[in-house]
């Protein structure tokens, strides 16, 4: 937050003014999305406040905490009379001193822990990390008596960190500056063997005080096995993004430059050699060899003292979302950092001169707030043309063929009618057929032959779009069908949702039309746009290795398809996984079809943004039965050989398989039966987690598969991007099992969270109203599956509301068959 003495001005000013900088209004300056960037007062009248935080137990409550010592409680717009706590007389504060932060424990809703960092002169100034606990009787109140975890000397008044973070791991997460004065007089940031300039991690759920994690990167090593990371001048603000797990920190400059970092284990960022990315110590000639440079910086001709923020993934502006979202506490200006490409971000302004951004803060719905040191809270909001926050929703292919035709489902979750329009595209982007439908609040309009609602002929193939007249998000899927079986689903995407750099990790030639057990890939690629793009096609195998290169052009607004595309990359019988790049937004996808049967299952490529790649994944479901096997590919997307952990869980939560692999640069994990070579027992059925143990990206794929044909692909999903509430647009209950020609769906949710979630899922009918709804409980890391019939009638969907962030899924049944094709759920406010 504040840097050495200059940021004392800063805060004698707020102190003096602070009524005066109330009555100035916020300059808005519009988004590239022509939207604008406000900022709502929540609570006023505060003293110094320096962090929001909440606890993560579904009661909506703010938690602010005042530099001098206490944490007030913010509910339903106002703030409690009682601190839930207060430690002044404990605390030293002034300057960059007093109490910083709280976390709050993963499962305090039931223990009631939670966490502080302070300083505190003991005799001398010291950082104090300790802990507290909610009373048991009244929940606004924390007791008093203090359990200290750690204790670490400061030499300096300044540069204290003071960021407290649970991350996704369950550990607690630390951030300390380098112990102040000006330049590292002590050479703490890059001394191993000293906690000042680092990010700390430790475990406190076994023995008191802490223990050390295992895969810290300094045990059994040289230096503090507490440290996570090094080469931190102050690093006042850092945050995990809930969708994938990465941790986002902003680390105050010096004299010229203020920086933001994406931190792995073991990351060095390289201070007190370097100031952002250029040398400080030497001022020239420096080497960055195996330091960890940023992803954004600015000179101090913008702001002169960084406030780290977070990632958005709320639900109310999903114009923002996958933004990391930062400021500046001098100059009061707010940035919006987006990564258009794998590595590649840029940095949006947001909001002009303002208020001194002491922190910013996420509720439990992942929306951000922005901390006013001189004693308010305030919330963002994007305003705007409601055609700019919502783009039209692609469908990448329809079918009214001899064999295939395709439902489609949208739904609207707003809560008054909505006018849609539904336009037929031809290969070459122009419009075979085209219609507006009216859709009630909460209800859908659904058609089991879409194209042939719109009037297109028999013998059309291509991509549907979907338009609300009112801007407001849908939720569309489509379904491919035959006669005989499913081809499984293909859910809505947006133009944002579009990648330049796409992956689609299972891609496979094993054999020709008509032989038994083998199969064929075919691709397609979508563009969104109204420009050709041209689009570059690469197979890679297993180690890494390029098999073939293709470049195609897809028109505005069309499709191309390549059949066979295996083969045709690498002229031979292969397997491995396709990489696409183009210069213009695409989508991509792919059908895996079975020679013998010419059965599609339908594979939608991931992108390089983080909803669809990251450190930890999950497979929301492996199977491992007599009937029914997992087959799991994961993809290496960093630069380097990245060390592949996986966890099988039975249903409770339970582990009951571990495997560890080394996957090289660009190569990939393939494994057709995962449970059976991980060692798991016979029959074992139950969620999967990836997990990178060096910080490089994975993205991964798992298809479901018996004998008789493919169940689906389900993608792997950021266990963090669980939400208390989601969607599953297609339930259908038509029939018993054995009877040929009906469905049932079977739904499964996912609980990742360290306490048990309480499920209620409601069936929503055409119009709207709910028709019947059941409730059950999810163990904590584990799965829960319930079958859905007789009720609710055919074509409902499923509205599923937790306690607990969840994922969701459901298995669309063949009565007559029993074979299964997958459709993922979609968040929902």
């Amino acid at each position: 937050m504040f840097r050495d003495m200059r940021a004392l001005v800063f805060i004698l000013m707020a102190l003096l003014v602070p009524a005066i900088t109330e009555l100035i209004p916020a300059r808005q300056v519009s988004a590239q999305q022509g939207v604008t960037f406000v900022l709502d007062q929540v609570v006023g009248g505060l003293s110094s406040p320096v962090f929001l935080n909440h606890a993560g137990d579904g009661s909506g409550r703010l938690f602010v905490v005042e530099q001098a010592g206490r944490i007030l409680i913010v509910r339903n717009g106002g703030v409690l009379p009682t601190p839930f706590l207060d430690i002044r007389g404990q605390v030293s504060f002034g300057g960059e001193r007093g109490l910083l932060s709280v976390a709050f424990h993963p499962d305090f809703k039931n223990n009631r822990r939670f966490f502080v960092n302070y300083t505190a002169r003991r005799p001398n100034l010291m950082t104090i990390i300790a802990e507290y606990q909610a009373s048991m009787s009244n929940p606004d109140l924390a007791h008093t008596a203090e359990q200290v975890l750690l204790t670490i000397d400061q030499p300096f008044d300044n540069h204290n960190g003071g960021q407290l973070q649970f991350g996704p791991d369950g550990y607690l997460y630390i951030g300390m500056g380098d112990g102040g004065s000006g330049g590292d007089p002590l050479g703490h940031g890059q001394n191993l063997n000293s906690l000042l300039g680092k990010v700390l991690r430790i475990d406190v759920n076994g023995a008191f005080p802490y223990r050390i994690p295992p895969d810290n990167p300094l045990v059994n090593g040289p230096g503090a096995d507490e440290i996570w990371a090094l080469g931190l001048r102050n690093p006042w603000r850092f945050s995990f993004d809930r969708l994938n797990g990465r941790l986002f920190l902003a680390d105050v400059g010096q004299n010229t430059m203020e920086e933001v970092d994406v931190v792995d284990r073991g990351s060095n960022l390289g201070w007190n050699v370097m100031e952002g990315s250029r040398c400080f110590q030497p001022p020239n000639g420096c080497s960055t060899a195996g330091l960890t440079l940023p992803i954004s910086e600015y000179t101090h001709s913008l702001g002169s003292s960084i406030t780290g923020g977070y990632v958005y993934r709320g639900n109310a502006h999903p114009q923002l979302r996958g933004t990391y979202l930062f400021g500046d506490f001098g100059s009061g200006r707010i940035w919006g950092l987006t990564e258009t490409n794998l590595g590649t971000w840029t940095r949006t302004e947001l909001r002009g001169p303002g208020f001194n951004i002491s922190s910013f803060g996420e509720d439990e719905e992942g929306e951000i707030y922005v901390v006013n040191y001189s004693g308010s809270i305030h919330r963002i909001r994007i305003t705007g043309s409601p055609g700019d926050v919502n783009p039209e929703v692609l469908i990448p292919s329809t079918a009214r063929t001899g064999r295939f035709t395709s439902l489609l489902t949208v739904l609207n979750p707003g809560s008054t009618s909505d006018t849609i329009e539904l336009f037929s595209r031809s290969s070459g982007g122009s419009v075979l057929g085209s219609s507006s439908q009216v859709v009630p609040g909460k209800g859908f309009f659904r058609a089991v032959d879409i194209l042939g609602e719109l009037g297109v002929p028999e013998g059309s193939f291509g991509p549907l779009t979907v338009r609300s007249l009112t801007g407001r998000p849908l939720v569309v899927v489509s379904e491919v069908r035959s006669q005989q079986a499913t081809a499984g689903f293909l859910p809505g995407l947006t133009v944002s949702s579009g990648g330049l750099d796409l992956l689609l990790p299972e891609v496979v030639d094993s054999g020709t039309r008509g032989q038994a057990g083998t199969f064929r890939t075919n691709l397609g690629v979508n563009n969104l746009g109204d420009i050709d793009a041209e689009v570059q096609i690469e197979m890679i195998d297993s180690s890494g290795a390029t098999l073939g290169m293709q470049s195609i052009r897809v028109p505005g607004r069309g499709m191309s398809q390549i059949d066979g595309i295996a083969r045709t990359l690498a002229n031979k019988e292969t397997e491995g996984y396709l990489k696409l790049s183009s210069q213009r937004p695409i989508h991509a996808w792919a059908s895996k079809i079975n020679n013998a049967t010419d059965d599609p299952s339908l594979e939608v490529a991931l992108g390089s943004g983080f909803d669809e790649s990251g450190v930890k994944l999950l497979i929301p479901s492996v199977s491992g039965t007599d009937r029914f096997k997992s087959l799991v590919v994961v993809v290496n997307r960093g630069g380097k050989s990245n060390d592949l952990v996986l966890t099988a869980r039975d249903t409770g939560g339970n582990v009951v398989a571990r495997l560890n692999r080394s996957v090289p640069v660009r190569g990939i994990f393939r494994s057709t039966d995962v449970l059976r070579e991980m060692g798991a027992p016979v029959g074992a059925f139950g969620p999967l987690t990836i997990e990178s143990s060096n910080g490089e990206l994975f993205s991964a794929v798992s298809e479901v598969y018996s004998a008789e044909g493919t169940a689906g692909f389900f993608p792997a999903v950021a266990p963090s991007s669980a939400t208390l509430r989601r969607l599953i647009p297609e339930i259908l209950s038509n029939g018993s099992s054995g009877e040929g020609g009906t469905f049932r769906t079977n739904i499964g949710v996912n609980n990742l969270g360290f306490v048990s979630a309480n499920v209620v899922v409601e069936f929503v009918g055409r119009d709207g109203q709910i028709v019947s709804e059941t409730s059950f409980s999810v163990p904590s890391k584990g799965l829960a599956q319930i079958s859905v019939g007789p009720t609710p009638p055919v074509g409902s969907y499923a509205m599923i509301r937790a306690d607990q962030p969840v994922h969701a899924w459901a298995t669309k049944i063949d009565n007559g068959s029993q074979d299964p094709s997958v459709v993922m759920s979609v968040a929902s406010e």
